[in-house]
């Protein structure tokens, strides 16, 4: 396989400083502050945007890869990769996790009549052998962030080199 031409970024450790909440914050700045958090987890600055500019503008191959940075109780993208070639790509970047990940990725997929569509894939990236700790702390945000990042469905997996091209369109077709 010949290596792909997509462009991928890191996002710098410590970066993002959490957000300290005082009690004479006005509740409108409140609301605009409980937009960015998900059950009690503040999405890194500049995520929301993100995440939205990654619906409304991307293409086939773009990916994130979003933790949970338990110091800070910080959701934040780690990865953002622009034009992968395919999600096997995209499960290279996960293959050495000991932590679990949340994975955006838009995939091309060809219909049967002729249509082309491009659904986000949500998965959820729980290597084996991860404490009961983090498997809860991560499995109990997935509802909400069905509903954050606006996407159909989710799937769960375990093991990286299960993440292929097959696997995906079974799963949004739903078998």
């Amino acid at each position: 396989r010949e290596p792909s031409a997509a462009v991928c970024r890191r996002a710098p450790q410590g970066q993002h400083a959490r957000v300290v909440w005082h009690a004479a914050v006005a509740d409108q700045n409140r609301v605009a502050h409980m937009a960015d958090e998900v059950l009690g987890y503040k999405m890194a600055d500049g995520m929301s945007a993100a995440i939205k500019s990654f619906q409304l503008r991307g293409s086939a191959g773009d990916a994130m890869v979003i933790r949970i940075v338990h110091s800070s109780d910080e959701l934040q993208i780690e990865e953002s990769c622009e034009g992968l070639s395919s999600i096997e790509d995209l499960a290279e970047k996960i293959e050495d996790a000991i932590e679990p990940r949340y994975l955006l990725f838009i995939h091309k997929q060809s219909h049967t009549d002729g249509r082309v569509s491009y659904p986000i894939a949500f998965v959820v990236f729980m290597p084996p052998n991860v404490p009961a700790s983090l498997k809860m702390m991560y499995t109990r945000l997935v509802p909400a962030l069905v509903e954050k990042f606006r996407v159909a469905k989710q799937f769960s997996l375990s093991d990286p080199e299960d993440l292929t091209t097959e696997w995906l369109e079974e799963k949004l077709a739903g078998r």
